[in-house]
């Protein structure tokens, strides 16, 4: 006879709280999995789409494209892929530079850089001075170091006021003859244009007032601030894709921050002690006073639009004003000096004039006269040289200046002459 053992229900109780805990863990460690197999998968998504815009800006290396035009990329051997990863390059002009904007989607990941571009040339020459049918003459403490286009006239030692050449030899590497037209910068002419029609449909006006702070994307519109009066540059914050514009004159003070912002005035005044990121289109003249600090890639740029002979400059009227770059002393620009100009007649001023203690790091660009005294680490492309001392003008005559070749970085992307944009300057928002 079999006896019935009753279970008590406390224990049933326990069984049951023991199987709802054991589900309760596998479902957490299913949920683990499935969701730990899908972090991976979206993750590899992201790393996929970051690697495309990188090997993005690797194309426009190699690939000049059009500007404002985007060009659709394929990065995948798969045709099948093709459905849910899409990668695009768009270039367009920003000042001097040129700006690249990468974007790639891979299923629902987004990625998106922007760079300023410029061009990379590891065999930067030192000097290119154009056949003007006169010899380039050193004088005191002078020193050139790289390769240099000079005219076939050659290079010699001068004398000015009783100062010699101190150096041991004349040209620090090797010697070119040079031709009489200068290298071309390939977007000059897309300059003299934006400095008209700056103004487009993706253009958003903002105001100017004290103590303001901006930030905008070059993912977004452009802003725009313009005025037919003077614009003074105080207290305020602007930083990325802004354009300031005067039909007169930009003062830049102190007090003022700025970062990949463009200024376009006939008169551009750099007050002591700035410190900035930007560029400056002008087509009068460039003042940086001293003790001014521009961090790459900046860009001073002078387009002279005036065809004749001034009548001051005629008549030889003490104290006028000079369509010129003035860069004063203790002054550190890190990027682009460009003097351009229309007018074909020759002077005895300097169009950009570099003073003593001034360094520059990067490209200095003169269609007509260039007044060296300080350093420049990189490259000078220019019509002559020209100093002024004791009362008389010595033509192709530099004084204490010094130019090296060796000391700009291998990274530094400028000018465009002889190749086309293709390298990252800097990354922008």
């Amino acid at each position: 006879m079999k006896i019935a053992k009753k279970i008590k229900a406390g224990a049933l109780q326990y069984v049951l709280v023991i199987s709802v805990i054991i589900a309760i863990i596998i479902f957490a460690f299913i949920s683990l999995v499935y969701l730990q197999q899908k972090m991976t998968i979206k993750h590899g998504f992201t790393k996929e789409a970051i690697a495309n815009v990188q090997m993005s800006f690797e194309y426009l290396k190699q690939k000049n494209i059009d500007y404002n035009t985007e060009t659709t990329l394929n990065f995948s051997e798969d045709e099948n892929e093709k459905e849910y990863k899409t990668t695009t390059i768009l270039k367009k002009h920003w000042g001097i530079f040129d700006l690249g904007v990468a974007t790639s989607k891979v299923k629902n990941e987004f990625f998106q850089k922007v760079a300023l571009l410029g061009t990379q040339n590891k065999k930067r020459d030192a000097l290119y001075l154009k056949e003007n049918n006169a010899s380039l003459v050193l004088v005191g403490k002078t020193k050139i170091t790289g390769t240099v286009s000079i005219p076939k006239q050659g290079v010699k030692t001068g004398n000015i006021a009783g100062v010699s050449y101190y150096g041991n030899q004349l040209i620090y590497g090797l010697e070119k003859t040079s031709s009489a037209q200068l290298p071309k910068i390939k977007n000059i002419e897309f300059l003299k244009d934006f400095i008209k029609n700056y103004y487009t449909e993706s253009t958003t006006y903002f105001e100017l007032e004290d103590g303001l702070k901006v930030h905008q994307s070059f993912k977004e519109n452009t802003l725009l601030f313009e005025d037919v009066n003077p614009i003074q540059l105080r207290n305020i914050n602007l930083n990325g894709n802004i354009l300031i514009v005067s039909k007169q004159t930009i003062t830049v003070q102190a007090s003022a921050k700025l970062e990949d912002v463009i200024l376009i005035a006939p008169k551009i005044i750099i007050e002591e002690n700035t410190i900035g990121n930007f560029q400056v289109i002008a087509t009068k003249q460039i003042k940086v006073k001293s003790n001014v600090n521009l961090h790459y890639p900046s860009a001073l740029i002078l387009l002279d639009q005036d065809k004749e002979v001034q009548k001051q400059a005629q008549n030889n009227i003490q104290n006028r004003e000079i369509n010129q770059i003035e860069i004063q002393e203790n002054t550190d620009i890190r990027g682009i000096l460009v003097y351009e100009s229309e007018n074909k007649q020759s002077n005895y001023d300097a169009q950009i004039k570099i003073a003593e203690k001034v360094q520059i790091t990067g490209e200095v660009y003169c269609a007509k006269n260039t007044e060296l005294q300080g350093t420049i680490y990189g490259s000078v492309f220019t019509n002559n040289f020209i100093i002024k001392k004791s009362g008389r003008v010595y033509v192709n005559h530099i004084y204490n200046g010094v130019i090296n070749a060796k000391e700009l970085p291998n990274q530094y992307a400028g000018l465009q002459i002889n190749q086309f944009s293709n390298q990252v300057a800097k990354w922008v928002d």
